[in-house]
Parts: structure tokens; sequence; C-alpha cells
């Protein structure tokens, strides 16, 4: 086990983020703003905080330490980040011991490879929800995820998951007595976000595979030209509902779910914990509406609240 520094005890509510605390983010671009959405969620990234300065996230070549500062000030890719505090089951914060064995098994996870792309980690979000888009071109992208997932190896970590990891595998006794709760969320009523079509087939288009590109390359030559919606016979290239239902079904099998497309995400009232959640299904929702999870506040972007649908 990797060893950490000795951690100062914070205050509860203090806005400084502290080792141990989690960081849910948008990331800029289209990508992310249709990852969010069919994630019901306004997130998605997700990092935990680490010592000197540092946080520990998932990215495009591994789990990696990224300065703390050079986030918050990346305005032009990260319009915000919220800080959340994890609380025992007392709701208190956790005390210095177990937030350093949630850093150590962090440390541990550095290097630990990630090849599941955003296009990958799309299919996977709406794999877990269940959420398709209406608009033509987004369904598309939806379903060029979908197959992305069931083509690439969906056995590495993704940002949730290192985060989740970094609570439920430490080394605090008992083992898993950290773990952040997850609740089962209703699909969210967030419209459908402003998208830039020929922005979000730029983002998209070097993450696919050769033979897809060769399939799309009519979809790449309209997006390339006047603006998609207003392309008139760009919409028949959209994939049938049933096209979509056997994708959705084909990556929910691979990710050991039910291969069903129709089995509804149901929320109890009051919401009921998930038993032993699947780590590589856990989604930023799930970090942002875990009742272990105290949201202290917005550390960079706009000061505006969470609106009440955003999580649920």
């Amino acid at each position: 086990m990797t060893s950490c520094p000795n951690i100062e005890s914070p205050a509860a509510t203090s806005r400084d983020p502290i080792p141990g605390d989690v960081l849910l983010m948008l990331g800029e671009g289209p990508l992310s703003a249709l990852i969010a959405w069919c994630g019901d969620s306004i997130y998605s990234h997700a990092a935990l905080v680490a010592d000197d300065g540092d946080l520990i996230e998932a990215a495009a070549h591994g789990v990696r330490r990224y300065p703390l500062t050079q986030r918050l000030n990346d305005h032009d890719n990260y319009p915000f980040v919220d800080l959340f505090r994890p609380h025992d089951a007392d709701g208190r914060p956790l005390p210095d011991g177990d937030r350093a064995a949630v850093l150590a098994h962090a440390v541990s996870l550095l290097g630990v490879p990630y090849p599941l792309d955003r296009l990958a980690t799309l299919g996977v979000l709406v794999a877990v929800r269940g959420k398709l888009p209406s608009h033509w071109l987004a369904r598309l992208v939806v379903r060029e995820a979908l197959d992305h997932l069931v083509r690439n190896d969906p056995s590495h970590m993704v940002c949730s998951e290192v985060v989740y990891r970094s609570f439920a595998e430490c080394d605090a006794q008992p083992r898993g007595r950290l773990a952040p709760t997850v609740v089962l969320e209703p699909r969210g009523t967030a419209p459908f976000p402003k998208i830039d079509w020929k922005a979000l087939w730029d983002e998209v288009w070097p993450l696919l595979h050769p033979k897809r590109r060769q399939a799309l390359a009519a979809v790449a030559a309209q997006t390339g030209g006047e603006a998609a919606e207003r392309v008139a016979t760009a919409a028949d290239l959209a994939p049938a509902d049933d096209e979509l239902a056997d994708s959705l079904a084909a990556a929910r099998a691979r990710l050991g779910l039910s291969a069903s497309a129709a089995t509804p995400i149901l929320a109890a009232t009051p919401p009921l914990p998930v038993p032993n959640p699947n780590p590589k299904l856990v989604t930023p929702l799930d970090l942002a509406s875990s009742p272990s999870l105290l949201r202290i506040g917005r550390l960079s972007g706009a000061a505006s609240p969470v609106p009440a649908d955003a999580v649920g």
C-alpha cells in the first residue's frame, strides 16, 4: 500500500478542498454536454482531491495526478467544478485516518489504464440509464457510442469508478465501510442541451474506428457543410428504433446488465440504497446524489445554484 502524508483535519463545511474530497465537473464541448444529459446529470467528469495541491483522475492515458489549481483555472475546458465532502453514516466528515486511507488507495491506482475514451463512456452512461435523445444526429452518435463500447474492452476504469473504488476498496476497516451509498435515481427531466452539431461530429469523428468512418462518410460530408438541422436528406441516416434498441441491448449485455433495452430505471420513495453496486457502473449522477457526499459549493465557474432536476 502506498503511504500518504499526514492530512490536517478540516472544518465540516470549509470550502477549501482537502484530500479525500470529491470534485464533479462539466467538460467543455458538445460531447461532454451529451454525456451529462444522457447521464441525467450536470456533470460529465469526476476526480478526487489529492495531497500536494493535486487531484487524481482517470484521463485519456491512465489514472493520473493533475494540478488542482490548473484545473480550477481552466475555464475554457471546464466551465464549472463543484466540491463534495465525504461523510460517515452519522453525517460527520471523515476523520484523518479514513481520508488518508482513501487517498492511499487512489494513489495506488495511478497508472491504471483508461482505454475507454469519451465516446465509449457515453455508451456506458446510455446503457446504464437507458436514456435516448430524439434528435436524429444525437441518436446516431449514441448508436455509435453503444457500438464503440461493445467493440472496446470495458474492463478498465472510467472517472467515476476511480473515485468510487478509492473509497470502497481502501484499507479502512471493515472493508467497504467508506463506500459511497448509491441510490436509484429516476430519469432526469432536464431539456436537451443546445448542441453545435458540427462541433459534436468533429469530436466524435477521431474516436470512430476506420470502418465506421468509411460507413459514416456521408454524415461527415453533410455536417461538414451547412448546419446539420438544415440538411434535408441527412436525417435518413438516423438509426431506426429497433436498430438503436439492438445496440442498447448489446451494450447492456456487455456490461453485465439485463440485455433488455426496455428495462426502466425506477426510483424508490424514499430512495433505497443499491446493494453492492458494480463500481464500473457508477456514474457522476450516483456520486452527486449519494447521501455519503455533501455538496460544499462551486469552486470555479458561475456560482449559480444546482437546478432541482440536475441530479435526478
